[in-house]
């Protein structure tokens, strides 16, 4: 599976290493978050390719729930707890973990749809910044604040109707943002489809802290420097 390039597996425990994990943010994801920068001191592996890893090991089940509970830094040995009530998680040596999953109904571990859901929902995920994330703000007159911007992806869930399908397909329904005070989740649907019909719904929340006041040209100022960091990046693959 094209997977494989962005991590390492050894018996029961696997790796990311800060260029496998920055590669698939880039390559795959097309995002261009700092964070997954191999140089930067905040580096962390993107939630999405936890996502990913944990499709190729267990299938696309008909219902998954996951939950973000902490940051993998560079090259740590991981590996998924004993899947106890259809419930496991990613974990360290001791113990910690990192993303909590929970799967139900029928499962699928036919490689050409598993492959197409990792593309299509990491893509999807890419476009939420600045495309999505910047007229939700806009529109409650509240921004992250550039200077430690605090974004973490809290959970997401998948709930389908079938998973005997051939083709699928992850269309964009709404965002909505829910603001308390400096603090806002922001809830991503989206539904699948085979075709024309539609085989299922699924959601991602992303916590924003720390918000200030909105301010156009800071904003565009962020905007233009994560397509400069873009720009160069895809110069130097060339």
């Amino acid at each position: 599976m094209f997977l494989n390039e962005f991590y390492s597996q050894k018996d029961s425990t696997f790796r990311f290493t800060q260029q496998q994990a920055s590669r698939f943010a880039k390559t795959v994801a097309n995002d261009y978050n700092k964070i997954h920068d191999v140089d930067n001191k905040r580096f962390c592996v993107p939630g999405d390719l936890l996502f990913a890893v944990s499709l190729v090991k267990f299938g696309l089940s008909e219902t998954m729930k996951i939950d973000f509970t902490g940051m993998v830094k560079n090259d740590i040995e991981l590996q998924f707890s004993p899947l106890v009530d259809n419930k496991t998680a990613i974990v360290n040596a001791d113990e910690q973990a990192f993303m909590e999953l929970e799967l139900g109904g029928k499962s699928s571990h036919d490689e050409n749809i598993i492959t197409k859901i990792i593309k299509e929902y990491v893509q999807f995920s890419g476009k939420n910044f600045p495309d999505v994330m910047v007229p939700l703000m806009r529109s409650e007159n509240l921004m992250f604040n550039p200077a430690r911007a605090l974004i973490m992806y809290k959970c997401m869930q998948i709930n389908l109707t079938r998973v005997d399908v051939k083709s699928i397909a992850l269309k964009f329904d709404e965002a909505i943002i829910d603001v308390h005070g400096k603090r806002a989740t922001v809830t991503f649907k989206f539904d699948f489809y085979e075709g024309n019909e539609k085989v299922g719904t699924g959601q991602k929340e992303m916590l924003l802290s720390g918000l200030i006041p909105y301010e156009e040209s800071v904003m565009a100022g962020v905007i233009a420097d994560y397509q400069a960091a873009k720009n160069k990046y895809l110069a130097a693959a060339s």
